[in-house]
């Protein structure tokens, strides 16, 4: 799968003209935030603010055209909506490896 679905986010950039860089900058901000906070809910074992911040990501992603990055978190949120979260570390990790490519791909698109 695709990093970014290019045709969906060429079509954003159109639409959104001037406010497209901000919306980006915004998301790149509060990514980063969210994946800090999801390491933080993941040290206390708090698979509820976990999920929420997973999917408040993955809603954020899904805005930006990041189709993988949504397809991991779905999965990921799907886990910690079960409280399943033996497997969480590798899912976080596989998250941010994917927002890394995400964050040089829509900056390279800028």
């Amino acid at each position: 799968m695709a990093t970014l679905d290019l045709d969906s986010l060429t079509i954003l950039k159109e639409v959104m003209d001037e406010e497209f860089v901000p919306l980006i900058e915004l998301y790149l901000r509060d990514s980063e935030a969210r994946l800090v906070a999801m390491d933080v809910a993941m040290s206390q074992a708090d698979a509820e603010s976990l999920r929420h911040t997973i999917h408040s990501f993955k809603g954020a992603s899904s805005n930006v055209c990041a189709t993988a990055l949504v397809a991991l978190a779905q999965v990921a949120e799907d886990h910690a909506r079960e409280g399943n979260l033996t497997t969480m570390h590798d899912q976080l990790t596989e998250l941010n490896a994917e927002y890394q490519r995400v964050k040089v791909a829509l900056t390279s698109f800028l």
